[in-house]
């Protein structure tokens, strides 16, 4: 047997061997009419991800890369100025910026730094407390949503589901969620604003879920797109975490703070429930000098962060105007992306939009094809306009 021996090989085998989860084929379940159960394969979005930046890099000249839900605006002036200052000091390990950057983080949040736990993006805390949650039960989810779409393959480290659909107007189903809701369920994973939908939930119906829900299972609320929401500060079930709640809540400065390649997430839970998820993550270890000081300076640039939400209004606006012009509809969306459906099949307009030069996602839930376009700017949302109507003609 070979010795080598990787980071994810080590985390899988481990989870394997303390939660008695397989690797294989997921073999199929009885399915009810409200819910269905599955197998999770927790490294399969990643994965994903990487083979998507692959099509990119292989692709012919991209006029408009709108496929990735990224900040085109970003990261601010000041972040890559802290960058430069810092980066004479990257020979020495990151432990006090990233503390000075925990600090900062639990004051704008109204907690204490031990309720604080940063990552490498908030991708890796969310695989994290995937990894935690299946060593002892299921993770429940909504049939449409940023982990969903994750199967079980040869490769995967799985663990069982349970898949909740969405309600009529695409918001997750609380009740049917809260029906299902069991000894074994160690998870409840709520991403709002939803990705791919862009759907927010009400802010009091998500609330009332957490104070009903927490004392059974853990709630994940993935806030990735909070910034975008009508008022971040009151739709973020935050206030769960300040009251001593089984509430953990996930954020990444990917999206308004433009960081997607500068990996900066973290988490907000109570400190045993961080403590615990530091066994299947880096601690924060993987957090760079840079990246943290850049982060403590972009938080600070109020400026920077009002211009990025007033150009995303205005681009998606123009989104809304140019589909509503060709006659489609759309999900109003709470995030720096728009799901609509099309008349076509995903992979189809895909292609024809690669060779057109602009870059987009598809999806197929509720028996339709869907597209999914990430806020560019607005000559992208014109380069979209344009290849779009050569795309469907």
């Amino acid at each position: 047997m070979s010795s080598n021996l990787n980071r994810r090989d080590w985390l899988k085998s481990g989870l394997l061997a303390s939660a008695g989860l397989t690797i294989g084929q997921a073999n199929p379940v009885n399915a009810a009419p409200v819910f269905t159960q599955g197998i999770l394969d927790v490294y399969a979005e990643r994965e994903l991800e990487l083979a998507h930046e692959a099509m990119l890099a292989a692709a012919p000249q991209i006029k408009a890369r709108l496929s990735s839900n990224e900040n085109p605006w970003g990261p601010s002036t000041a972040a890559i100025k802290a960058i430069s200052d810092t980066a004479p000091k990257s020979f020495l390990y990151a432990g006090p910026v990233t503390m000075e950057l925990r600090k900062a983080i639990a004051e704008m949040n109204g907690v204490s730094p031990d309720q604080v736990l940063l990552g490498a993006g908030s991708s890796e805390l969310l695989m994290a407390s995937l990894l935690m949650a299946g060593a002892k039960g299921k993770v429940m989810m909504a049939e449409t949503c940023y982990i969903s779409g994750r199967d079980a393959r040869e490769d995967g480290a799985t663990m069982p589901t349970i898949k909740v659909p969405l309600t009529k107007d695409y918001q997750y189903d609380l009740d049917a969620m809260d029906t299902r809701l069991s000894a074994d369920t160690s998870l409840i994973y709520i991403c709002n604003p939803n990705n791919p939908t862009g759907v927010m939930l009400p802010s009091a119906k998500l609330s009332s879920f957490c104070d009903a829900a927490s004392p059974k299972s853990t709630v994940l609320v993935d806030e990735a797109y909070i910034d975008y929401a009508p008022n971040p500060a009151t739709d973020s079930m935050v206030e769960h975490v300040r009251k001593g709640q089984n509430v953990l809540i996930l954020r990444t400065l990917s999206k308004l703070h433009g960081f997607a390649g500068l990996r900066i997430g973290y988490a907000l839970g109570q400190p045993a429930t961080l403590k615990e998820l530091r066994k299947y993550c880096s601690g924060g270890f993987t957090v760079s000098t840079t990246s943290a000081a850049a982060a403590i300076a972009s938080f600070k640039d109020k400026a920077f962060q009002e211009m990025v939400l007033k150009n995303t209004a205005e681009s998606k606006k123009f989104l809304y105007d140019t589909l509503k012009s060709m006659d489609y509809t759309y999900l109003p969306s709470s995030a720096n992306f728009v799901l609509f459906p099309i008349k076509v099949k995903g992979q189809v307009l895909l292609q024809k939009m690669m060779a057109e030069g602009v870059s987009v996602r598809s999806w197929f839930f509720d028996q339709q094809n869907w597209c999914r376009v990430s806020i560019g700017t607005m000559d992208e949302m014109k380069a979209f306009k344009e290849a779009f109507a050569k795309s469907v003609s």
